[in-house]
């Protein structure tokens, strides 16, 4: 499937990797948004399918973390509902 930010935003197809996260802030800055990020969609993700059950090591793999702990970190913000 390739990089999910692509995918979303397809015109970042265009625009070199290093490039991505100024383009989009810049991109919000002139539409007025704020408090929104390119990485702030990678810990929405985690968080969504943390609360959805997603495994875990999917999860990771999908979001490319090497390290457990860090994906951990990443969907440490979530709410899970444990059924009784």
């Amino acid at each position: 499937m390739g990089d999910p930010f692509t995918f979303i935003f397809p015109y970042l197809r265009r625009v070199r990797a290093n490039d991505r996260a100024p383009e989009f802030r810049q991109r919000c800055d002139g539409l007025g948004i704020k408090g929104v990020s390119l990485h702030s969609y990678r810990y929405a993700w985690a968080e969504r399918a943390k609360e959805c059950g997603y495994p875990e090591r999917f999860a990771q793999e999908a979001l490319g973390h090497n390290s457990l702990a860090v994906h951990r970190a990443y969907a440490r913000q979530a709410k899970v509902q444990v059924p009784a």
